[in-house]
């Protein structure tokens, strides 16, 4: 321990007298021992409580933490599983609502198809009658034909048909009764009427012969004749005419595909040039006329490709009666 100070003196006179001070400091050790006593019960307690609190509030925590990882656990189950029958349920629905709307439209057009195969079967019914009758009156008028040639040709030839039925009869008689076991009296006579009459045959094959040979010289002169008369004598240069086809299809909204088709001999044409000609053409439709000529070649050539009567060429026939459309063809 340190220490310092000072002291006022004074003295009384001896001599002088007189007064002063003096200052002093030093340091002084001495050895002191401290007990202290510290009571941390309360603390401790304190602490002691604080810990099972602290270890109560961990478990309350985990539990927590448990029950709420549990009730995730559950509501997610709920929730994915609501989203789940919700959309089965939209997918179910939409379904059921789609099979009831083609429902609807499949018996809308079975409908339609029945009463178009009760018109088609009227059709037919009627087309029968009307090929009955039209068949029954065309028969009628050939067997008038053929019976008047018959007679006609009987009246042109009749000493023939007349010579012959009365051959007929008298063969019969003689071969017919009862004097055919005896020697016949007229065996010369038939024998040189016989021979003549397939001279007779003979000459009238060979005359025909003939006038089918002049016939066909005839012809053939006048065809020869038509032929010599159309040609032409001397060497000039002149244009040829040929078929062409020009297609255009569409593959998509946005691209035509444009060709042509020629024969062999126009194999070098430049293509390209001849559809940029057919795009400047003017095209118009085709007259009345045309039309009628060519609905008549197509139904020939329809019922030329389609002559049996099952059920399916007739579909195939009524399909492309209903798809072809004259009146939209048009010409340069």
């Amino acid at each position: 321990m340190s220490y310092s100070g000072s002291v006022s003196y004074s003295y009384p006179p001896s001599e002088g007298g007189g007064s002063g001070s003096a200052h002093y400091s030093g340091t002084v050790y001495e050895n002191v021992n401290v007990n202290i006593l510290v009571d941390t019960d309360v603390f401790d307690n304190s602490v002691a409580n604080c810990n099972s609190n602290v270890n109560v509030l961990t478990g309350a925590v985990v539990a927590t933490e448990t029950a709420q990882v549990v009730s995730i656990n559950k509501n997610a189950q709920k929730v994915s599983g609501t989203i789940v029958k919700g959309f089965f349920d939209y997918i179910r629905s939409e379904l059921s609502q789609q099979i009831m709307e083609l429902a609807q439209k499949i018996d809308a057009h079975l409908l339609h198809l029945r009463e178009m195969a009760k018109k088609c079967k009227e059709k037919q019914a009627e087309m029968e009658r009307d090929y009955n009758h039209t068949s029954s009156r065309y028969i009628k008028i050939f067997n008038d034909l053929n019976r008047e040639m018959e007679n006609r040709i009987f009246e042109l030839n009749k000493p023939a048909f007349v010579f012959k039925r009365n051959i007929d009869e008298h063969s019969e008689r003689y071969s017919g009764n009862d004097l055919v076991s005896t020697v016949t009296v007229f065996g010369k006579e038939g024998g040189e009427m016989q021979a003549k009459i397939s001279a007779s045959v003979c000459k009238n094959r060979a005359l025909n012969t003939i006038n089918k040979a002049n016939i066909f010289l005839r012809k053939q002169k006048k065809l020869q004749t038509t032929i010599n008369s159309s040609m032409l004598s001397d060497n000039r240069s002149a244009g040829w005419f040929s078929p062409v086809c020009f297609i255009e299809t569409y593959e998509d909204k946005s691209q035509i595909n444009k060709n042509v088709y020629s024969i062999d001999f126009l194999s070098n044409t430049n293509k390209s040039e001849m559809v940029e000609k057919f795009n400047s053409q003017n095209w118009s439709n085709i007259s009345k006329e045309q039309k009628e000529n060519i609905q008549r070649y197509f139904n020939v050539e329809l019922s030329g490709a389609y002559t049996s009567n099952n059920k399916h060429d007739e579909r195939v026939k009524n399909m492309i009666v209903e798809i072809s459309n004259i009146s939209s063809i048009k010409s340069i």
